[in-house]
């Protein structure tokens, strides 16, 4: 057998799937002392570097889950043989995986390795143009959404890994249905993070997967380094931009908490979220009219959903003519990397770019302090 003993006893050591303790999923150190690999922003999993590989683990997956975790073993696949028994045995490098998730295709994409991917859910929101020429060309299928995924083409596509993200208790459904068709699912959690770079950061763990580590620690510490010199740029403002975000739907305004990720960047760019008092990272439902009376204050208003112009807010929401802020035409959306098929990049690649988007927004709040072309943002008209 090619796998050293070492890892063949830690699998015994190993709890299937989730643990609802961690207690269970904890490897034992008198049969393996792996190596940690230090994360520096992201919260959502851990690495330890075993023989032949690498042991990965994703805590609390899906906005609500609690003491939940996930653990991968990424085993060189030339070190594999048919008569070895691992658990969630994942053989690396990957060649072919399924995404559910677009923001799974920028991080691959950006690894240089997008003719892995075989499946996505939503053809027509795909920005990435290596992929959309994979596309065209008919090399790509779409596999579905959530609870209208196609398994059998999923099957069919022969994936050596799923991406997958769970929202809420359906998750659950995803990975029973995937383990009984002997498809690993991996759940990537990026999401969930409230730091920008922390969000970033996943790019390691798709980097092990795809056999791109060296690559992806490079292009994070490239991220990074951009990323922190232009929050170094606005760092210690004394007159920051009073900033609004979002826009009604449904009768209702729901605003980021505080220590979320998109008040992360708002902070980091300089800018005063009139919010930041909302506790968490979570969205807050609040009425318009009590959001307006925050909005009367901003400087500056960004994200406002689908708005393609300021006459497109004035006629569906036409009592937030009131706002000062949109009476001085200081209305800016991440809806410039929009494609013809509806698909918004903002949505795919600024996930793993906060370095691109903290400069938009300092462009928009110190335009004096950088010079830089807006490339998620524009300024509505």
């Amino acid at each position: 057998m090619k796998l050293f003993k070492s890892l063949c006893f830690m699998a015994a050591a190993i709890c299937v799937g989730c643990s609802s303790n961690g207690s269970g999923n904890k490897l034992d150190a008198e049969i393996y002392e792996g190596d940690k690999t230090i994360l520096s922003y992201a919260k959502g999993f851990s690495i330890e570097t075993v023989n032949n590989g690498f042991q990965v683990e994703v805590y609390n997956p899906w906005q609500g889950a609690k003491n939940i975790s996930y653990r991968y073993n990424l085993v060189n696949r030339n070190y594999i043989e048919e008569s070895d028994s691992i658990e969630n045995l994942i053989p690396i490098p990957v060649t072919r995986v399924v995404c559910l998730s677009t923001t799974h295709i920028a991080f691959i994409d950006l690894l240089n390795s997008s003719e892995k991917i075989v499946g996505v859910s939503g053809l027509n929101y795909v920005s990435s143009p290596n992929l959309r020429e994979m596309i065209s060309e008919g090399k790509v299928s779409d596999v579905g959404y959530e609870q209208s995924i196609n398994y059998e083409l999923v099957l069919s596509l022969k994936p050596d890994v799923v991406f997958s993200y769970g929202v809420g208790a359906e998750a659950a459904g995803y990975l029973h249905k995937f383990t009984d068709l002997k498809i690993p699912v991996v759940f990537i959690g990026d999401y969930l993070e409230d730091s920008p770079l922390g969000k970033a950061e996943w790019i390691k763990f798709f980097g092990l997967l795809l056999g791109k580590q060296n690559l992806a620690d490079s292009l994070f510490a490239s991220i990074e380094n951009d990323y922190l010199e232009t929050k170094n740029l606005v760092d210690g403002a004394i007159s920051k931009p009073k900033v609004f975000i979002n826009i009604p739907w449904n009768e209702t305004w729901y605003f980021p908490g505080g220590s979320s990720y998109m008040a992360n960047l708002i902070n980091d760019a300089g800018g005063d979220y009139l919010l930041n008092y909302l506790e968490g990272s979570v969205s807050h439902p609040i009425s318009i009219e009590s959001a307006m009376v925050k909005g009367m204050d901003a400087d500056i208003w960004i994200n406002t959903g689908s708005a393609e112009s300021l006459t497109e807010i004035h006629a569906k929401f036409p009592r937030l003519a009131v706002l000062p802020v949109l009476k001085n035409r200081m209305v800016y959306n991440s809806n410039k990397q929009v494609n013809s098929l509806g698909g918004n990049d903002f949505y795919e690649s600024a996930a793993v770019k906060p370095n691109l988007v903290l400069k938009d927004l300092v462009e928009i709040f110190y335009p004096d302090s950088i010079s830089h072309e807006l490339f998620y943002f524009q300024k509505l008209k």
